[in-house]
């Protein structure tokens, strides 16, 4: 994994953090994290960090009507936290 990617792992690992959040401990822009981030999500590096979920991974259930994850491959990067691979790949290092 290079450089950059990882430093976006460290600065997630203990606190989920908002895009902007990320981008100004990083002295970077929203912008340019974005295409980061979404390598990371599609890894399965970090994910959305929802309120009272673990790891939503969002198969259609009875509620995939009012889910704002639901049909949508990448989601929109609002509260970002780290997976169980994400957590797993920065202890092993």
């Amino acid at each position: 994994m290079s450089l950059p990617l990882k430093t976006i792992l460290y600065s997630l690992s203990g606190t989920p953090r908002t895009l902007d959040e990320l981008a100004r401990e990083l002295a970077s822009s929203p912008q340019a994290l974005e295409g980061m981030l979404q390598t990371l999500y599609a890894g399965g590096y970090v994910q959305q960090a929802e309120q009272g979920q673990g790891a939503c991974a969002c198969n259609g259930c009875s509620l995939k009507s009012m889910c704002r994850n639901f049909g949508e491959e990448t989601p929109p990067f609002h509260l970002l936290r780290l997976t169980t691979k994400g957590e797993r790949y920065l202890s092993a290092r």
